[in-house]
């Protein structure tokens, strides 16, 4: 059975059982909302930002901020609010310096959502953030999937390195179907990448 703090469906019903037990929460209620956001971010994202308002309204502490922007970030990317969702990541990443254990993943995330995009306005940003981070292991796929995507998206849409651009776009392409599988619009413009 699924946690009451994990619904991937919304409703009334649900809405108020899930209200009740957050208000009978002790310890974690912070982080009860976040991961309930979190859950209906695709499927429901207007529902997931009200939640994370919520969230800001009403935190006992702000430990779960970071997580929270990126929660927001992937719902404002659900409802076509790319821009907004970049906008939201940056706060994100200036956070970055005070607590690094917060943001794993945050920079690659940013390059990686900056290109799928196609957010001209972030590109440099994006840029710097991947160059902050290192190439993901070859075992961890879709980390490097993203990574690899993101590098030769930017490469080849800034037109600074098209030899990158092929470089990452054919390790890419090189990963485990199943990972492509989950990304075919990215997919399509890597081998678009390739066969330049």
């Amino acid at each position: 059975m699924t946690e009451w703090y994990r619904n991937t469906d919304w409703n009334d019903d649900i809405e108020r059982m899930f209200f009740a037990k957050l208000g009978r929460a002790r310890s974690q209620r912070d982080q009860y909302l976040v991961l309930q956001a979190h859950h209906l971010s695709q499927s429901h994202p207007d529902v997931s930002l009200r939640l994370i308002d919520h969230y800001f309204e009403t935190r006992t502490n702000d430990f779960d901020d970071g997580r929270a922007r990126r929660v927001a970030a992937a719902a404002q990317f659900a409802s076509g609010g790319y821009v907004e969702a970049l906008d939201n990541y940056m706060l994100v990443l200036k956070g970055q310096e005070a607590s690094q254990d917060l943001y794993v993943g945050s920079p690659l995330e940013f390059a990686f959502l900056t290109a799928r995009f196609r957010s001209v306005t972030h590109y440099e940003a994006a840029q710097a953030q991947l160059t902050s981070v290192d190439l993901p292991a070859d075992e961890q796929f879709e980390p490097r999937f993203r990574y690899c995507a993101a590098s030769a998206l930017l490469h080849a849409a800034t037109g600074r390195d098209p030899a990158r651009a092929l470089a990452m776009a054919q390790i890419a392409l090189g990963l485990p179907q199943p990972v492509l599988d989950s990304f075919p619009d990215v997919v399509w413009r890597l081998r678009g990448i390739t066969r330049s």
